[in-house]
């Protein structure tokens, strides 16, 4: 047993270890709340605090658009923003170790004030992040893998230097690395139970937890069923939710030993968040949850800060909100919205109507198709970039939510080495020769320096090609563009967008 974990604690850890085999009891069956959640990255508050840090945060609250229901403040990634007992925190946080020698306690005052104001609030718990693993001064390395390098999901990988930073994941199959998290997670709960309504276990960042490939990891899979228990049982005798992150489909959960339909049949959660790893689709198959998890349990479906190679802009955020919305979304999460932009304040202007399927589809609307950026297994597949041979064609899905319909106006813009001969649903649509914009609306282009490489991958004038048709071509649900290259050269095809208005 973790010498870290309280005695009074070790009892019920042993407990659940024999009963496992039987069902916990629940909370009656949630409703399926409608949501709309910020997944607030605590980084990106706490490495810019000021000598005035209730300032800091009081703004932060103040803030925050009133259609926003619930707010979950990660409380650290392989380090800590907390005082903590077991683990480390963050050592570049410098005004934040300050604070602490002080005895204050920012994240436990930002809680408190999210709880003031009404609003659910929940810690979110990064189960592996692994950000920057190697970096000689560690500021994120968990105090485990310190002690006890070895912990981790693919050591041989790691030792031959292969960069990958998810071979630096812990294993939770291994005994010291499912103490440790359970260690953090106690503390977590008892320190902070009387300012939050609950606890999210993101699996999502980032996504690999077990050693093993393809069936080996699902074998593996009661180790972290293991965790979701002890999380469930810490957060019952307080009173609080526990929700889980975890991937956007079925197939992509199994893959990464995640049993979420034995947790909600359970009733080890309250609600799941389905997500793409660093990403954002407008299409889930939430209906394959449905079924799985049957029809009270809330569903709400994550949104990155980038569609591919794009930042986000108020017309995609409501394009993709009305996708996952029409595809059985109870609510929307925005994963690491807050502070992304080098703006002085967040655009929390472009969060109105998201909060409902209905204010959510209002026009103008802008989609993608999904890119291979940093796409892993547990995720859908990409569709881009493609390459069309020479005097060939070229056959791409096109789903369109039924909520977008109908529309006035519709156009394509295609980043491309050339342009193509497109049809929608077997009609030509035309190219509008004169045209190039690089973008369909304003966007926000990241500079090179920043958190994105977006900048490098923005199309130029000679790349973009546009495209308008009557939008009555446009069906509900799936449709189908053919791209035909009628040149001597192979074209590449790196970005689609869809403009409804």
């Amino acid at each position: 047993m973790h010498p870290l974990i309280p005695a009074g604690w070790r009892g019920v850890i042993l407990w659940l270890a024999a009963v496992t085999a039987l069902p916990l009891v629940a909370a009656d069956a949630p409703t399926r709340q409608r949501r709309l959640l910020i997944d607030h990255d605590g980084h990106l508050l706490f490495s810019t605090l000021t000598a005035n840090y209730r300032a800091d945060v009081d703004e932060e609250v103040r803030e925050l658009p009133a259609n926003v229901t619930t707010f979950l403040l990660c409380c650290g990634a392989g380090r800590m923003y907390f005082p903590t007992k077991v683990g480390l925190v963050d050592p570049n946080l410098k005004q934040l170790i300050a604070e602490h020698a002080k005895g204050n306690d920012p994240l436990g005052y930002f809680l408190a004030k999210l709880k003031a104001s009404g609003r659910e609030t929940f810690i979110e718990f990064r189960m592996n992040d692994v950000h920057n693993p190697t970096d000689a001064n560690h500021w994120n390395l968990p105090l485990v893998r310190e002690q006890h390098p070895e912990v981790i999901a693919r050591p041989e990988a790691a030792a031959r230097g292969d960069p990958e930073w998810m071979n630096w994941s812990l294993d939770f199959s291994q005994p010291k690395a499912a103490e440790y998290v359970t260690a953090m997670l106690h503390e977590v709960v008892e320190r902070y139970a009387p300012v939050m309504d609950g606890l999210q276990l993101d699996w999502m960042r980032f996504p690999r937890h077990l050693s093993g490939v393809g069936d080996e990891v699902w074998a593996k899979r009661e180790h972290l069923t293991r965790i979701v228990e002890m999380a469930r049982a810490l957060t019952l005798a307080r009173g609080l939710k526990l929700a889980v992150r975890v991937p956007s489909t079925p197939r992509g959960c199994r893959v990464l030993g995640l049993d979420v339909a034995d947790w909600v049949k359970r009733g080890l959660v309250d609600f799941v968040v389905v997500s793409e790893f660093l990403d954002t689709d407008y299409t889930m198959p939430i209906g394959e949850f449905r079924k799985m998890f049957g029809p009270a349990m809330p569903i709400y479906a994550s949104m990155e800060i980038e569609h591919g190679w794009q930042a986000h802009c108020p017309e995609s955020l409501r394009a993709f909100a009305t996708g996952l919305y029409d595809s059985g979304a109870d609510g929307i999460s925005l994963f690491n919205f807050v502070g992304r932009y080098p703006f002085g304040a967040p655009p929390y202007d472009w969060l109105a109507g998201l909060e409902s399927p209905a204010t959510a589809a209002r026009k103008p609307l802008l989609y993608s198709l999904p890119v291979n950026k940093y796409r892993k297994e547990m995720d859908q597949p990409a569709v881009l970039p493609v390459a069309v041979p020479a005097h060939s064609t070229v056959t791409l899905p096109l789903p369109v939510p039924g909520l977008a319909l109908p529309a006035w106006r519709a156009r394509l813009l295609l980043a491309a080495d050339a342009p193509l001969a497109v049809s929608l649903n077997g009609q030509a649509v035309e190219l509008v020769p004169t045209l190039h914009p690089t973008e369909m609306f304003v966007e926000f282009i990241p500079p090179a320096n920043s958190f994105s490489n977006i900048g490098s991958h923005r199309p130029g004038k000679e790349q973009s090609h546009f495209y308008r048709f009557d939008s009555a071509l446009l069906r509900a649900g799936a449709n189908t563009l053919e791209l035909r290259n009628e040149t001597d050269n192979p074209v590449e095809v790196s970005r689609i967008n869809l403009g409804l208005w």
